[in-house]
């Protein structure tokens, strides 16, 4: 009796371990979601009891890593082209919206009272712009007293989607910049810059460096009690870094099934339409269908729990529109990783 006791015992160690093995998945990539990804995960332990594990590194090292099939999924805000997908055998989704700011750290000036356009971002990590006190900043921001200071422009030192997003807003904003450096997730910036690796260590540089700006993913700079710029917008109003102007920009969302997802939201068209808003993309292998359910299992609660949605909402993202639920849904069953519940 006490033999079959302990072969049972053995025996619902084994299951236990390998449910809870089952119920593990991690990924790794883009900063630019890493909070609301992180708070997801806590919550979605508390009702599941499934752990859920996302490091940062950047969105290059999110696509090399699934890539390599290290891990369960990759994060990355720069979305992958269907031909690049099919080459490293990867699906893609959208997991959340959010939106990039220009933090700054100029003493006196305070949130939102900075203004900037297109020209002006362009001139400052172009190099072309170098003084706080240039005559063009002071003809947008007539009524503010800027300094007479070196400009400290702060930027990612590693493959960063939240650099191809911002890069990608002054493309399209300015010919010139489109012209010398056009968008892309490494740059090599004309300006002298700070580089500093990941979102929440480029929101710490500029907090600790006077006379800094540097482009950022909202919650950090919430995180980090920053300023940030107003930025004139393609319809040529002003538009001040609020949720109610990214939900504007995001509206203009163009994704669709045979694409994979595949668009770019930056520097889109109508009134107070924030400029800099992006989305961030889950990328997954379309060869290890199991995997791929966990994947799903995660997302379909984080798209569909009121708790995950305010948690998002809490911090400045923009949790998915239904109609984006429901043809990523579409997708999953195309690619057979829907979850099984």
């Amino acid at each position: 009796m006490v033999k079959k006791l302990a072969i049972l015992a053995v025996a619902s160690a084994f299951v236990f371990s390998n449910l809870s093995a089952n119920d593990k998945i991690s990924g790794q990539g883009a900063t630019f979601p890493m909070p609301v990804y992180k708070e997801w995960a806590k919550l979605y332990y508390k009702d599941t009891k499934n752990q859920v594990t996302y490091s940062g590194g950047g969105s290059g090292k999110g696509v090399s890593a699934i890539t390599d099939r290290n891990g369960n999924f990759g994060g990355t805000d720069a979305a992958l082209t269907k031909e690049e997908l099919k080459d490293k055998k990867l699906l893609q989704f959208p997991g959340v919206t959010g939106s990039v700011v220009l933090a700054y750290n100029i003493n006196g000036i305070k949130d939102h009272e900075l203004k900037l356009d297109g020209k002006a971002v362009a001139g400052i990590f172009s190099g072309k712009i170098t003084k706080w006190d240039d005559t063009y900043l002071k003809e947008l921001n007539p009524n503010l007293k800027l300094p007479a200071a070196d400009i400290v422009p702060v930027v990612r030192s590693e493959s960063s989607g939240t650099t191809f997003n911002f890069t990608s807003y002054l493309a399209r904003a300015d010919k010139e910049w489109a012209k010398n450096y056009g968008a892309a997730k490494t740059i090599n910036w004309g300006a002298k810059v700070t580089p500093a690796q990941g979102n929440p260590l480029v929101a710490k540089t500029i907090k600790q460096t006077p006379n800094s700006i540097g482009y950022i993913e909202y919650a950090y700079k919430v995180q980090e009690n920053l300023a940030a710029a107003t930025l004139k917008t393609k319809n040529g109003d002003w538009a001040e870094p609020t949720k109610e102007n990214f939900d504007r920009a995001a509206l203009n969302s163009n994704f669709s099934i045979d694409e994979h997802f595949y668009d770019v939201l930056a520097y889109s068209a109508g009134e107070k339409s924030y400029p800099i808003v992006a989305a961030t993309f889950i990328v997954l292998p379309s060869d290890n269908a199991g995997d791929g359910k966990k994947v799903t299992k995660f997302f379909k609660w984080a798209f569909t729990s009121q708790k995950a949605k305010k948690a998002a909402a809490d911090l400045g993202y923009l949790p998915l529109p239904d109609d984006t639920v429901k043809m990523i849904e579409e997708y999953w069953k195309k690619y057979d990783i829907q979850p099984n519940n």
